[in-house]
């Protein structure tokens, strides 16, 4: 099993405060089980650029370190309203693959997976997203089986996909019970309360099926393709 003693989460113009303050609080607090035994995990939460990000309700964080030449053993793309531009940015694209072509982990939440999408990583393996995205996503030949599921992890592929904020929460959890193992797991679903909402699910490298309802998604990802996962102009 992959040894992940560094997890860097991605911060960007308009990233969602839940898809990424959600998945950071878990994580530190994973490092914090993990520091009582004796074992040292570094989070942080990067920054494209110095300075604060902005996320896409208006909350402004001071990131930890800034997006570099430095590899994370897991790098973690949450979703928001700005992963359309931070699908299109050199920069972020070119961190997706150097991880992933350097044998990381990458892992992302809701329209994230846009992002890995357009770094090229994902092949065909099945992944998970927010139903936003889901129809174009699979227009453009990305794997994303029906019914969705809360998340997927692929542990021999090093990818770890997840739905939007409603699975933010238990995918982490059960993120940290593959890596880290269940006595560590259990201890942080104590700390959040997770186990007692989703029970031996938290467990798993598949999370809960969603519910399908066709006709609210089509108008949802109506609205919302062209600013989450725009086209991108062949060539």
């Amino acid at each position: 099993m992959a040894q992940i003693d560094s997890i860097g989460i991605l911060g960007y113009h308009h990233c969602s405060e839940q898809d990424t303050v959600t998945t950071w609080e878990i994580l530190s607090g994973l490092a914090m089980v993990l520091d009582q035994n004796g074992r040292k995990l570094d989070v942080k939460l990067l920054a494209r650029k110095p300075g604060q990000i902005e996320m896409q309700m208006g909350l402004k964080v001071e990131p930890q370190g800034v997006l570099g030449d430095e590899l994370y053993d897991l790098f973690y793309v949450p979703g928001g309203v700005g992963t359309g531009e931070a699908g299109v940015d050199p920069k972020i694209l070119n961190a997706v693959r150097r991880h992933y072509e350097s044998g990381k982990i990458v892992a992302s939440n809701c329209s994230g997976i846009g992002i890995l999408h357009r770094a090229g990583i994902l092949g065909k393996n099945p992944v998970t997203c927010i139903a936003a995205i889901s129809r174009r996503l699979r227009e453009e030949g990305v794997n994303v089986p029906q019914p969705r599921r809360m998340w997927i992890g692929l542990p021999e592929q090093r990818l770890w996909t997840t739905v939007g904020a409603s699975g933010v929460h238990a995918s982490t959890i059960a993120l940290a019970a593959h890596y880290f193992g269940r006595e560590v797991a259990t201890t942080l679903s104590m700390m959040f309360d997770t186990y007692g909402a989703l029970g031996e699910a938290i467990f798993q490298l598949q999370g809960p099926e969603f519910f399908f309802h066709p006709e609210l998604e089509s108008d949802f990802q109506d609205y919302w393709e062209d600013q989450l996962l725009p086209h991108v102009e062949a060539g």
